[in-house]
């Protein structure tokens, strides 16, 4: 498709939507309230149909001039790129498509370098992240119809998963906790109280 065609443009700003969606989670995790209190919704692309480069390069400046306070929060680098790009703030009307493109890569690297440092999965990864967790969910019904209610203590959970080497634990943008890819004997050894041989265990074999 031409990169002037209306459904391309459409897209293309709603790329930038999922990305403020992303920033507004950063915030919330830190207790910075977004400019816009209320839940941003991203239409469907036939609603965004009329949207220009200069509306996407508009969001982008935006976007980055959220982006700047939290990494300097941080004490993460801000993308010089971009940075001089906010700063000069030069008219919508002479960035190409190409640009604007290239300076969506960098925004979505700041934002992916800020997620991992606060542990927050991203709308884009969020889906395959959260069918990752509903298996893990799954497994751990059949732990605990075999066994029996699971192990709930934080205290007792979160050193097994330090001595698997899990360092993080993952959160959804919306904030929701998520189970790291983890295997049906690491599970075992997490959640079941009472272990006794976790190699030879029946209930295993209902898991995989």
């Amino acid at each position: 498709m031409a990169n002037n065609n209306p459904e391309t443009l459409a897209q293309f700003y709603g790329l930038f939507l999922y990305k403020k969606k992303d920033i507004i989670a950063i915030q919330e995790k830190l207790g910075i309230s977004p400019g816009n209190a209320n839940e941003l919704v991203v239409p469907p692309d036939s609603e965004l149909m009329g949207k220009t480069l200069a509306d996407s390069y508009k969001l982008l400046l935006e976007l980055v001039g959220d982006l700047i306070p939290i990494q300097e929060k941080l004490g993460i680098d801000v993308n010089p790129v971009l940075e001089v790009e906010y700063r000069s703030n030069k008219a919508s009307a002479d960035v190409s498509f190409s640009e604007i493109l290239n300076l969506l890569m960098y925004l979505e690297e700041d934002i992916i370098a800020i997620q991992d440092e606060l542990n927050i999965i991203g709308y884009s990864n969020q889906e395959r992240a959260e069918e990752i967790d509903e298996n893990v969910r799954a497994q751990l019904q059949k732990l605990e119809e075999f066994h029996g209610p699971l192990e709930d203590d934080p205290g007792v959970i979160l050193p097994k998963y330090g001595e698997m080497g899990v360092k993080k634990i993952l959160f959804t943008g919306e904030g929701l906790p998520l189970f790291p890819k983890v295997t049906p004997q690491q599970l075992h050894q997490i959640f079941v109280k009472n272990l006794a041989g976790t190699d030879q265990c029946p209930c295993l074999e209902q898991v995989r």
